[in-house]
C-alpha cells in the first residue's frame, strides 16, 4: 500500500515537473518569418528616409534660387545666409543618401540568406552594419539616428530569439567592424557623384564674394545652332532684366554661358545676350 502511495506520489511530481516545463518552454520562432519581419522594418525606415531626401532636394534647390536672386540684386549678405543653409542641408543629403545605401545593402543580404542554421553570424554582421550607419548619422539627423538604432534593437533581439547558443552576447559580440566602415566608406564616394549630379553647385563667386570684385565668365557659342519654337512675348524684356536674367544663367552654369543656349532659355535673341554681357562687364559685374 506504501509502495502504491510512493509510487503515485512519483508519477504525481513527474506530472508536474512536465507542467512546469511546458509551461516556461519558449518555442524558437520561425525564422523566416523573423527575418522578413526585420525586412519589413528596414523597408519602412528606408521609406522615411527618401522622403527625407525628397524635402530636403527640394530645400536645397529653394535656398539655391534664393541665393542666385539675392546675389544679382547685389544682397550679398542675405546671398551668404541662403549659401550656409544650403551647405547645411546638402551635408544632410549627402548623409541620409549613405545612410539609404547601407539599409538597403542590410535588405538584400537578409533576403538573401539561405542557410538559416547560421543566422546569428549574418545577423551579427548586419547588425555591425547599421550601429556603423547609426553613429554616422546621428549628429546630423537625429531622428534617423534614433530610428536605425530601433533597428539594431531589433536585430539583436533577433539574435537572441532564433541562435542555440547560449554563449552568443549580442552586446559583446557586435563592433565596429573594418568591413562595414570599408563598406561606409565605398557607399560614401559613390554617393558623392550622385549629389553632385542631383544638387547644383553653388558657385564659387558666391561662395566668396568679397574676394573678387568682378566674376570671370567663360563665353562660349555652340557650333551649331538648335533650332528652338519661338516664345511669344507681349513685349521685348527691358534691358535691366535681360541682364538680370543674364547673370543668374552665368551663376547657375558656374561661371560659363553659352550664348545661343543662353538665348534660347531666356526668350531673346543672341545679340541682345551678347550686349548683356557687355553691358554687366562695363557694370563691373563679370569679367571676359
Amino acid at each position: 500500500m506504501g509502495a502504491s502511495i510512493a509510487t503515485k506520489g512519483g508519477g504525481l511530481r513527474r506530472f508536474l515537473d512536465f507542467m512546469d516545463w511546458a509551461f516556461n518552454f519558449k518555442a524558437k520562432p520561425d525564422r523566416r518569418r523573423v527575418i522578413t519581419s526585420l525586412i519589413i522594418k528596414i523597408e519602412t525606415s528606408m521609406q522615411d528616409v527618401r522622403e527625407t531626401i525628397t524635402k530636403l532636394e527640394i530645400r536645397y534647390k529653394n535656398l539655391f534660387k534664393g541665393a542666385i536672386s539675392s546675389y544679382v540684386k547685389g544682397e550679398r549678405d542675405r546671398a551668404l545666409i541662403y549659401i550656409n543653409e544650403a551647405k547645411q542641408v546638402e551635408r544632410m543629403y549627402t548623409k541620409l543618401m549613405v545612410v539609404d545605401k547601407v539599409l538597403e545593402q542590410v535588405k538584400l543580404r537578409l533576403e538573401t540568406i539561405e542557410n538559416v542554421t547560421n543566422l546569428s553570424a549574418s545577423m551579427m554582421e548586419a547588425t555591425n552594419i547599421l550601429s556603423v550607419a547609426r553613429d554616422y548619422i546621428k549628429d546630423v539627423v537625429p531622428s534617423m539616428g534614433y530610428s536605425i538604432d530601433s533597428l539594431v534593437a531589433e536585430t539583436k533581439r533577433v539574435i537572441i530569439e532564433t541562435t542555440d547558443s547560449v554563449d552568443i552576447n549580442p552586446d559583446t559580440a557586435i563592433e565596429y567592424s573594418p568591413e562595414a566602415i570599408k563598406m561606409l566608406k565605398d557607399l560614401e564616394k559613390t554617393v558623392a557623384e550622385t549629389v553632385k549630379n542631383k544638387l547644383p553647385e553653388i558657385p564659387m563667386s558666391l561662395l566668396a564674394p568679397n574676394k573678387a570684385k568682378s566674376l570671370e565668365v567663360r563665353v562660349k557659342e555652340t557650333a551649331i545652332k538648335v533650332p528652338s519654337p519661338p516664345k511669344p512675348r507681349l513685349r521685348k524684356p527691358r534691358p535691366q532684366e535681360i541682364d538680370k536674367n543674364v547673370l543668374e544663367y552665368i551663376l547657375v552654369h558656374g561661371g560659363f554661358i553659352d550664348v545661343n543656349d543662353a538665348a534660347a532659355k531666356l526668350g531673346v535673341g543672341k545679340r541682345d545676350v551678347i550686349e548683356s554681357l557687355h553691358r554687366l562687364k562695363d557694370q563691373n559685374k563679370i569679367a571676359f
